[in-house]
């Protein structure tokens, strides 16, 4: 039902942008029509005819010049006159406007975010909102994007797209903010974040904001702004190309959000015949925390460090990647050296 409503909508949002317009041209053919009736005799019907004849200028309907009043001819002239200046450009931005695939799209984000409750607000310009978007699509939560770059708006191919200013409160509105759990500000300048920071606390304070930056320097200052989570994006993956280039086995990375330090997720494959193949946790080297073991295709948070693993298991370790070697030199099969 919400998606039949949905759909139902667009065209009435559509509708309302060309209203104008349309207003225009009906005036103008009312005019026309009123004239024809009035000195023709014709019926409203016939008058409407004719005067979308004048308007359109096909000439569907002449009466005869010599037998017209100057006063009529004067009348038609003018209104001809205005509709020769006006319709062709009336006409062309309806037409613009009907045309526009993206416009259909905010269309339907618009009404979505508008009906939506306890949703996530994606706004920003950037190209991380495309992934961030599959993600939170992926663990079924419900999402606006709200973006002014039509190109990122084309990549997404969603019906929850808005396009306008995430810097505007009225377009921030619409993507429902105020009734939104969170929200997630990643534009292509800190300063355009903060503003959007800055907006959407004064329209939701309570509302968990997640922020990501390009200047780490700029951290202090989203968080006086009353940011949730301050990321560098650089910083972070940098990082993790480092990380992955000291070790190939780096799963993930860990935020420094709780004074811990920056640290990486390890997954490491137990091969039979290791020196890890029947061992307990605690021959893992100092420094790595084994946070789960991958039996058989099931997650199993739950072990002690006499926990003995076999080969074919997976470890999933949190830690110093620089540690992750020695690691990964005891989950190798050890193979005998071929004799010379």
């Amino acid at each position: 039902m919400f998606k039949l409503l949905e759909n139902l909508a667009a065209p009435y949002s559509i509708l309302s942008r060309v209203l104008p317009q349309l207003i225009i041209l009906a005036v103008i053919v009312y005019l026309s029509s009123a004239v024809y009736v009035y000195y023709q005799h014709l019926d409203w019907i016939s008058a409407v005819y004719a005067g979308v004849s004048l308007v359109t200028t096909i000439g569907l309907y002449s009466p005869n010049l010599n037998t017209m009043p100057t006063s009529e001819k004067v009348y038609l002239i003018v209104i001809m006159a205005t509709a020769v200046a006006t319709y062709a450009s009336v006409f062309t931005g309806i037409v613009s406007v009907l045309s526009k695939r993206y416009l259909w799209v905010d269309a339907r984000g618009r009404w979505r975010g508008s009906h939506m409750r306890g949703h996530v607000v994606i706004a920003g310009n950037s190209m991380e909102i495309v992934e961030a978007a599959k993600k939170l699509e992926s663990l079924g939560e419900e999402y606006v994007v709200l973006t002014n770059n039509q190109d990122l708006a084309s990549k997404l191919g969603r019906d929850r797209v808005i396009i306008g200013d995430p810097t505007h409160d009225e377009d921030l509105k619409a993507a429902g903010i105020q009734r939104a759990k969170s929200a997630m500000v990643m534009m292509n300048e800190d300063n355009e974040s903060l503003l959007v920071t800055l907006r959407i606390q004064r329209l939701n304070p309570p509302l968990r904001v997640v922020v990501g930056i390009k200047e780490d320097t700029m951290r202090d200052v989203f968080e006086t702004a009353g940011a949730d989570l301050v990321f560098s994006i650089r910083r972070m993956a940098g990082r993790i190309m480092a990380s992955a280039a000291i070790s190939g086995n780096i799963g993930g990375y860990m935020l420094d959000a709780s004074g811990i330090g920056e640290m990486s997720i390890g997954v490491f494959n137990v091969e039979p015949g290791s020196e890890m193949d029947g061992s307990p946790l605690s021959r893992i080297p100092e420094g790595i925390i084994p946070i789960l073991i991958v039996r058989d295709g099931k997650l199993n948070p739950y072990f002690t460090r006499e926990t003995k693993v076999s080969g074919g298991e997976i470890i999933v370790v949190l830690g110093d990647p620089k540690n992750f070697t020695k690691l990964k030199e005891i989950t190798r099969s050890r193979v005998s050296e071929p004799p010379l």
